[in-house]
């Protein structure tokens, strides 16, 4: 999608009552439009954040400090076995002097793990690192995509156990920032009902609209360079898509998990009478 496309698309999801933007990749900072980009959502009222390797977070602070609420960097290690996971000489360090930068500007940071059988001894040092830089941390489990990645998967006992060390480091004060609902979901598989559908939506970089890694589907559900956004959303495949995944928790991407926990009645509704406030502190987590 072109610059121009891009922004039709925002203007009309501000109109359909969208509140949030990220954008994500691939890395985002190799568009040379998209700092523009970014600042556009920004200035429609959306939440704006994005995720970057960091690689080019510091040449691009002023303008990110200016137009992003949150800054998502994607770290797989605490030291420089990050460079070697990543093959680029140096990611670490650029990452983590981007992030020093974002927080001497006063925007909010937050780095985001994928676990895999390569960085599954990282979760104390990361969460170390994430105290250090004074930023939160959350980990997610690595997306198999068979043909490719398969060899690095680990298995669900192992997920399990990573993310009861997860749940214990939370539990000390490490600033953790997955929710207890979804590292209870990551220990014991606990049950919910997708939300995707009714939450957010996934436009790739060609205009697709697709589902978030779904475990169900894959199918395309429209094309935001052919159609209106409200003319995909209201489609027959998007609501066969929410109808298939309604009752569904086979996904544990924390997109999904997150949300879905997040707006269950029945979750919703726990939360609001504990005491510290979910709610609130999910508030203060993600937005202030």
């Amino acid at each position: 999608m072109n610059t121009d496309e891009v922004f039709r698309m925002l203007e009309e999801a501000r109109k359909l009552n969208f509140v949030a933007y990220l954008a994500w990749g691939g890395e985002p900072l190799m568009r040379p439009d998209a700092v523009k980009i970014l600042k556009h959502a920004h200035d429609l009222g959306f939440y704006t954040s994005f995720i970057t390797n960091g690689t080019f977070l510091s040449e691009n602070v002023r303008e990110i400090a200016n137009t992003v609420d949150l800054t998502w960097v994607s770290l797989d290690h605490f030291s420089d076995y990050h460079d070697e996971l990543r093959g680029l000489e140096g990611a670490f360090s650029r990452a983590v002097n981007g992030i020093t930068k974002v927080r001497q500007a006063g925007k909010r940071v937050a780095i985001n793990c994928v676990l895999s059988k390569l960085n599954a001894d990282a979760l104390p040092g990361m969460a170390e690192l994430a105290r250090h830089l004074g930023v939160k941390l959350a980990f997610d489990p690595m997306e198999v995509f068979p043909g490719i990645n398969e060899e690095y998967a680990l298995s669900r006992a192992e997920y399990g156990n990573l993310f009861l060390e997860v749940l214990r480091l939370k539990k000390a004060g490490f600033p953790i920032l997955n929710s207890y609902d979804y590292l209870k979901h990551m220990i014991h598989l606990k049950k919910y009902s997708c939300a995707q559908p009714r939450i957010f939506i996934n436009v790739s970089e060609n205009g697709k609209l697709t589902p978030f890694w779904c475990k169900k589907t894959n199918h395309i559900l429209g094309d935001v360079r052919k159609q209106s956004l409200s003319g995909a959303i209201y489609s027959a495949a998007f609501k066969e898509f929410a109808k298939m995944t309604d009752g569904c928790s086979l996904c544990s991407n924390s997109s999904t998990v997150e949300t879905s926990m997040f707006y269950s009645d029945k979750v919703f509704f726990k939360n609001c009478f504990r005491i510290p406030s979910q709610i609130i502190n999910f508030i203060m987590q993600y937005a202030l």
